[in-house]
């Protein structure tokens, strides 16, 4: 991969590993990943915790030892999204097994595609509740 930007690198990296990741659905350790990738063991963990970040895997944890599957257990029913200045936030409702949820996403544009920031995951029978604390301490705080 010489001449290309570190940028494209990451890319490159990552779709990498989500179509490595994809083809093993019962799911791997850091260790069988790094096995396989040859990515040094640092890369590797930052891209698999943005990855899940992103929903785009999940982590369950055995003790001390991580496994990753490809997330193919959500389902996308419905979303909205808000833009403010250069972030557009990310309002999806999404079912698997457990239930349904509310993923709330932070996204900026970069390039020709866009890069979550940061995420919450809200079970849709709390969100009620989640909102009663969101407007209880903006309240407190004088911000609305």
């Amino acid at each position: 991969m010489k001449n290309i930007s570190p940028f494209k690198k990451e890319g490159i990296l990552k779709e990498k590993l989500l179509d490595f990741l994809k083809k093993n659905p019962k799911g791997l350790t850091t260790t069988d990943i790094q096995k396989e990738t040859k990515i040094s063991r640092k890369t590797l963990e930052k891209h698999l915790q943005l990855l899940v970040y992103e929903n785009e895997l999940y982590m369950k944890q055995f003790g001390s030892t991580r496994v990753y599957y490809p997330n193919h257990r959500l389902h996308y029913l419905d979303f909205e999204k808000l833009t403010i200045n250069n972030r557009t936030y990310w309002f999806d409702i999404m079912d698997n097994e457990f239930g349904k949820f509310l993923i709330i996403q932070e996204k900026r544009k970069s390039g020709d595609k866009f890069v979550t920031k940061g995420s919450i995951l809200i079970p849709s029978d709390k969100i009620k509740i989640f909102n009663i604390y969101l407007n209880k301490i903006m309240k407190n705080k004088n911000i609305i």
